[in-house]
This record gives C-alpha cells, sequence and structure tokens, in this order.
C-alpha cells in the first residue's frame, strides 16, 4: 500500500476517533444532566414526605385529626410550587384517584386510571406502580405552560403508606436535551476543527515525510540503474532528513569506488601497472577495494615472476622453474614447465650431437621425431651438418690417402661450398 494512501487512512481514523469521542462526550453529558435532575426531585421527594409525615405525627399526637391534617398536607404540597408553577407536587391514592394537583383542579376527586398523558401512555397507574415497588421514574410527555406542544417530563413517585397516598413531582427535560443538543454541537464544531486541524497537521507532515522517501527512493532507484549522479537535494537533521543526508553519502561513495576502478582500469591498460585502488573506504567498501588489488597483484606478480623466469630462459640458464600456482592459473607454470622441459631437451640433444662430433663420430644423428616446428627444424639442420661433414671428410681423407701413394691423379667430386 503506498505511504501516502497510508497517511490519508490514519487521518481518516483519527477524525473518526475525534468524532466518536464529541459524540460519546455529548451523549455523556446528557446523561449526566438526567442523572442529576433525576437526583434533585429524589431530593425533592424527600422533602415531600419530610411535609407529609410532619402532618401526619400531629395527627397521630391528637393535635390534629387525620382529615385535617391530610387536608392541611396536600395545601402544603400544593404551596410547593417552583419555576412558575412548571415544578409541582401532586398526591393521588392507589385507585388511583386525584387528591391534588395545582394545575389540573378538574381531575381532583376523579377516578384517573384512563387519563393518557399526549404521547398515550397511561402514566397515573404506571405513577401507582413504581411507588409500590419503592418509589421510580416515568418518562411521558405533557403540556407546559409557555408552550404549544406537548414536552417530555420525569416524573419520580413514591408511595406514603400511612394514607395510601401516592405523591409525584416531576420536571421538565426539554431544556436538558436542549442543552444536550448545545453541547452536542458545541462538540461537533469542536470536533470538526480538531478533524480539519488534524488533515492539516497530517497533510503537511505527510507531505514532508512523503516528498524526503520519494527523493531517497529515487536516488535509490538512480544508483539501482547505475546513475551515481543522483542528489536527494535539501534535508533538514530530523531522522528523514538523516536518511536522505546517508542516501546522499552511499551515492557520494559509489560514485568515488566506480571512479577509482576506472582510473585502475585505465592505468592498467596504459603504462603504469603498479596503480593500486585507494584502500580507505569505509566497511565492506574497504574489503572490495583490498580484494581487487590483492587479485590483481596476485596475476601481476605471477606475470612479473614467470617474465624473470623467461628472461633466464633466454640466457640460457634452465635452472629456475616458475612458482607453482593454485586452481586455473596453475596453467601459467604448466605451460613454463613444459617450455624449460622442451629446451632441456633440444639442449641435451644438441650436446649429444656436438660429444659425437667431437669425438669423430659423424654418423651420430638427432632424433628429429622427438621434437616439433622450429626445434625439429634445429635437430633436421644439425643432421644434414652432421652427414654433410661425414661425406666430406670420407672423400677428403681418400684424396689424402691416394696422395700419400703417389697418386695425383685423384679427385674430389661434388659441390663444396665455403672454406
Amino acid at each position: 500500500m503506498p505511504m501516502k494512501r497510508k497517511f490519508l487512512m490514519q487521518s481518516a481514523f483519527v477524525a473518526l476517533g475525534i468524532i466518536a469521542l464529541a459524540i460519546a462526550a455529548a451523549r455523556l453529558q446528557y446523561v449526566d444532566l438526567n442523572q442529576t435532575r433525576k437526583a434533585g426531585l429524589r431530593s425533592q421527594m424527600e422533602m415531600a414526605m419530610s411535609v407529609v409525615e410532619g402532618f401526619a405525627r400531629r395527627a397521630e399526637s391528637g393535635e390534629l385529626d387525620q382529615a385535617a391534617a391530610q387536608a392541611a398536607a396536600l395545601d402544603a404540597l400544593a404551596s410547593m410550587q417552583a419555576s412558575g408553577g412548571v415544578d409541582y407536587f401532586f398526591v393521588t391514592d392507589q385507585e388511583p384517584r386525584m387528591l391534588m394537583h395545582p394545575s389540573r383542579p378538574d381531575l381532583i376527586g376523579k377516578p384517573i386510571a384512563d387519563v393518557l398523558s399526549p404521547d398515550g401512555k397511561r402514566i397515573f397507574p404506571e405513577f401507582v406502580r413504581v411507588a409500590g415497588e419503592g418509589g421510580g421514574f416515568v418518562d411521558y410527555t405533557w403540556a407546559k405552560a409557555g408552550k404549544d406542544s406537548p414536552q417530555p417530563k420525569i416524573t419520580y413517585a413514591a408511595l406514603y403508606a400511612p394514607w395510601d397516598w401516592v405523591i409525584g413531582t416531576g420536571v421538565y427535560v426539554d431544556d436538558t436535551r436542549l442543552q444536550a443538543l448545545k453541547f452536542t454541537g458545541i462538540m461537533t464544531l469542536a470536533g470538526g476543527l480538531l478533524v480539519l486541524l488534524n488533515m492539516a497537521i497530517g497533510w503537511a507532515i505527510g507531505g514532508a515525510v512523503l516528498d524526503s522517501v520519494g527523493r531517497a527512493l529515487k536516488a535509490v532507484l538512480g544508483v539501482s540503474r547505475g546513475d551515481l549522479e543522483v542528489r536527494t537535494g535539501e534535508h533538514g537533521a530530523d531522522e528523514v532528513g538523516q536518511m536522505l543526508k546517508a542516501t546522499d553519502e552511499m551515492v557520494q561513495m559509489l560514485k568515488r569506488f566506480s571512479q577509482e576502478t576506472r582510473l585502475m582500469i585505465a592505468q592498467h591498460a596504459g603504462q603504469d601497472i603498479s596503480h593500486r585502488m585507494p584502500e580507505d573506504f569505509p566497511g565492506v567498501y574497504g574489503e572490495l577495494a583490498v580484494g581487487i588489488n590483492t587479485m590483481m597483484f596476485e596475476h601481476l606478480d605471477a606475470i612479473t615472476d614467470a617474465i624473470d623466469v623467461l628472461r633466464c630462459y633466454a640466457d640460457g640458464d634452465l635452472s629456475r622453474d616458475a612458482r607453482r600456482l593454485p586452481g586455473t592459473r596453475a596453467t601459467l607454470h604448466e605451460s613454463m614447465d613444459a617450455a624449460k622441459a622442451s629446451l632441456l631437451a633440444i639442449n641435451a640433444e644438441i650436446r649429444r650431437l656436438a660429444t659425437a662430433a667431437a669425438a669423430g663420430d659423424l654418423a651420430a644423428r638427432g632424433d628429429e621425431t622427438a621434437f616439433r616446428h622450429d626445434f625439429r627444424a634445429m635437430v633436421q639442420g644439425l643432421n644434414a651438418m652432421m652427414a654433410t661433414s661425414d661425406r666430406n671428410l670420407s672423400q677428403l681423407s681418400a684424396l689424402l690417402g691416394a696422395i700419400a701413394t703417389g697418386d695425383l691423379t685423384v679427385r674430389m667430386e661434388g659441390d663444396f661450398h665455403g672454406v
């Protein structure tokens, strides 16, 4: 996968993470507001229960009869309103029948089991149920002063068992939802800005990294094609800049190594076969330079030694042997050994013929079949010389013998040259 796509995917994941965090924060804020409202309702219910219990104790003490105490308790609860009458208490029995409702006096004394909330719930039986379970919350919609349509509301209902009362108090949560929506909007805006900032920073950093990596890749591809003139350009002091610098240094090292190699080839092709590559290259480059020098001068030393031996052979000194060489280079000393053997053989043959001639044995002949090319011609020439000398000396001996007997008529016949 191209690095550009990886950077884009990373930015996308970060953006999704920021959006998810914004949504989660908004949700948590909404839940926290609801929990705060519910905690407030419980506190208000505890206060209402304290008021009712106070009147119940007065009835038990005989200060008030129970009917008067209950009426006083209902009046007290009816007066406990807040937010301009929006927040209030109501009381029913478990039938349920409305006993007190400050904003719906038309329901007082009437059965309310079939009363529906605007969203279609039988809320009063539900209040009785949750109250009997130890108190609980009921969600529904209800008319709100100043609003044209019913608004969402949460009511907490609890049972005061001695009087068989279900007491409820609620709070509208439309403002809670509004606050949550505002907070969600703020978080969404902040998240969007963070996403844009992340994308801008990611684009800048990713662009810089991709540019540097692209230049390094271009240089490496150039080197792989044998182009040592490539450069990475400007680079900073960070890790990517160090990579570009190292790439340039590698290219320069390869270029110098290539130049020194070409110089060595040119020198050895010219007049200076003693030229060596510098061995101050670092690491494996130095090892390569040492290896090239060793290889070249191993061959040159072998050739130089062979030349010295050949010079000795040219001077007639056949006592030296060529240096022994390993592997396929043994061909050189094997050829030198063969040349020496041929020279020794022709030398021995010449000495044998010379010794025979010195001893007066002109009938001796060299073995022409033992030699080839010029060496065979040399033996053939020596054999011809020995044959001519033998024939001429035989005629001369016969002539001298005849003269010694006084026969001066004898003549030598033949084609004679020189002395």
